[in-house]
């Protein structure tokens, strides 16, 4: 009793420890987690260069390089939409104005309540202003993290030019038993992000391409930034989809005269959205984390609480090495069902 008690105050303690860690090493270990997570993408290449009888830093140097051309170009596009979209804030909150007085008249005459004396009305246009002001200032926080986003690129590079590291840590660290355990969870861990990951990008890309095209036959003004907002929040299970519809929606229902153009897009939205997660999303991604739904939410929900924006995407794969560190393990294996998804014979 006394050792099960001494055992389960140990794994509190561990875990209480990682999680202030977490949070407290947050500007370090976010850009290496999120380093550590592009070097899957870029390792195709610097090993393709290395083929090609470049040196190991010579081909880490050039991988690292496209990836700052690439991923500098999408940030600086985004960036400058969202500018482009906020300079148009007189105009918009004046719709807006517009927008909740016509519906406050509505709702007046069809139910009769007065939603002037209820102090709803004034409130809401009031703070519209301050919306705005905190959205401007969430993005201007961007250029305060410019260490960070530096950072990024340089331990991209480190990754990748020394990524035999690892094996030979493994290799002079165990032997034997545990040589095959260490092993087989790398191979695991590895195997399970870069199919994750290969099944993301290309489901990011088909749902960009679907919200362009419906927003662009509804006419959306900004349709391709907007295509692109959703397949980045896309990023997010269970919870992206919904944040950026409601944006969305929100911008037409501000810039539209038509109500009907706003629900039908949604209807559109919706039914596309239908598609990429009953049928793309199985057939491109599938079980390759072999994770059900819950763990899959609460690592979301987890990763947002702890690291805002990137917990969210990054907690995902950070589970799936969890899960291939309790499979690789005989004494942990009882665990793995906590990961696993029912059978369907199963009550």
């Amino acid at each position: 009793m006394e050792s099960s008690l001494k055992k389960y105050t140990t794994f509190l303690l561990f875990v209480t420890l990682l999680i202030t860690g977490l949070i407290v090493g947050e500007q370090l270990m976010v850009p290496f987690a999120w380093s550590f997570l592009f070097a899957f993408v870029m390792h195709p290449l610097c090993a393709f260069l290395e083929h090609k009888k470049f040196s190991r830093a010579s081909a880490a140097v050039f991988s690292t390089l496209v990836f700052c051309v690439v991923g500098g170009a999408i940030f600086f596009f985004l960036v400058y939409e969202a500018v482009n979209i906020i300079k148009e804030e007189a105009t918009l909150y004046e719709k807006v104005k517009i927008g909740i007085d016509q519906l406050t008249n509505s709702v007046e005459r069809t139910f009769g309540l007065s939603i002037q004396a209820l102090g709803i009305a004034p409130s809401g246009t009031s703070n519209m202003g301050g919306i705005i002001g905190w959205v401007a200032g969430q993005i201007s926080k961007l250029s305060q993290n410019i260490v960070t986003l530096t950072l990024i690129p340089m331990y991209l590079f480190f990754v990748l030019n020394y990524r035999a590291l690892a094996r030979r840590f493994m290799l002079h660290k165990f032997s034997g038993e545990r040589l095959e355990q260490a092993q087989s969870f790398f191979a695991n861990a590895q195997r399970s992000i870069k199919s994750y990951l290969a099944g993301t990008l290309l489901l990011t890309g088909i749902c960009a391409m679907m919200s362009f095209v419906i927003l662009l036959l509804f006419g959306v003004r900004y349709a391709f930034f907007f295509g692109v907002f959703i397949a980045v929040l896309n990023l997010i299970p269970y919870i992206g989809n919904l944040i950026a519809f409601i944006v969305i929606l929100l911008f037409m229902w501000i810039t539209k005269d038509s109500g009907w153009a706003v629900l039908f897009a949604g209807i559109s939205l919706y039914a596309s959205n239908l598609v990429q997660e009953n049928f793309l999303r199985p057939k491109l991604i599938g079980n390759k984390m072999e994770m059900n739904a819950m763990m899959v939410f609460t690592a979301v929900i987890v990763g947002g609480m702890v690291w805002g924006f990137s917990g969210m995407v990054l907690f995902i794969p950070m589970v799936g090495i969890l899960q291939a560190l309790v499979n690789s393990h005989p004494d942990w294996k009882g665990y793995a069902i906590l990961f696993e998804e029912p059978n369907k014979s199963e009550d």
